[in-house]
């Protein structure tokens, strides 16, 4: 299928920088985190370039964007700028205002993004639920990406591990988790034709593990006490369980990416003459 995998990175680069902005409202070194700014910098790019290749010419591209008033995909195709020179400004300047409009840019991007699935041929993702599935994923792998890094960031710090794993990540992964429990049944309900259990069976066991593993994070400190002095050494680092979680996610996002993906490739012309 041309275009099927440049389509499942776009998306999943582009909702982990989003999620990963719009998180940074959560966190107090936002402003003066220049790596986290590169990160996001660079997954947006990197799934922008991957985009190209779903274009028969990649070289005629600036011309996707010429149909604003009427598709979703180039008013998607303009967030991906716009979200970019945010991010490049924050990049640049790591001012609070600067932070913030570029989390704006991203939840903008995001609904965006999800309107270009919004397809009458694919009944499952045609509804403004799609949005909050779309903004879940953003929030689980934003948390998950932003828990890893912060977990690399203090392996060498125990007073950094203690308030990271008592921190906001470790909960936005289950409360992200729980908004999808809550949306994909109702998206299932709406629509009129089923939906692919298999895709639908994976990316829920994936997610579940890996947001599973976000309360354990949040409680460990509190119960070490209670354990044996042989066991209160984990053998697995924190950054090292920061980092199943983070793949657990991805994998499982990576499904539901997948359906996407696919549908926006059949369902693509129909798209394109929805109303603006």
């Amino acid at each position: 299928m041309h275009g099927y995998w440049s389509l499942v990175i776009f998306t999943l680069l582009g909702q982990a920088a989003a999620g990963m902005l719009i998180l940074s409202f959560f966190s107090r070194t936002a402003d003066t985190s220049r790596a986290k700014a590169w990160v996001a910098c660079i997954l947006l790019g990197v799934g922008a370039l991957a985009s190209l290749e779903h274009l028969s010419d990649p070289t005629v591209s600036f011309y996707t964007i010429t149909n604003v008033g009427t598709s979703w995909l180039s008013r998607e195709i303009l967030f991906v700028g716009l979200f970019g020179a945010g991010l490049l400004l924050w990049l640049i300047t790591l001012n609070a205002w600067a932070r913030r409009l570029a989390a704006i840019l991203g939840l903008a991007f995001v609904y965006v993004m999800s309107r270009v699935y919004t397809i009458p041929t694919v009944p499952f993702w045609n509804s403004l639920f799609t949005y909050w599935l779309f903004l879940a994923t953003s929030l689980l792998l934003g948390s998950s990406l932003l828990l890893f890094m912060d977990a690399l960031a203090a392996r060498k710090d125990p007073e950094k591990k203690a308030a990271l794993l008592l921190g906001w990540y470790p909960v936005f992964i289950v409360l992200a988790f729980i908004l999808q429990m809550l949306v994909i049944p109702l998206q299932l309900l709406l629509a009129q034709s089923p939906f692919s259990t298999y895709l639908l069976a994976w990316h829920l066991t994936l997610l579940l593990f890996g947001a599973a593993l976000g309360p354990l994070l949040l409680i460990r400190n509190g119960v070490k006490e209670m354990l044996p002095d042989a066991c209160r050494a984990c053998p697995c680092p924190l950054w090292i369980r920061a980092g199943i979680i983070l793949l657990l996610i991805v994998a499982g996002v990576r499904f539901v990416d997948a359906s996407c993906s696919t549908a926006a490739t059949h369902g693509s012309a129909c798209n394109e003459k929805a109303p603006g």
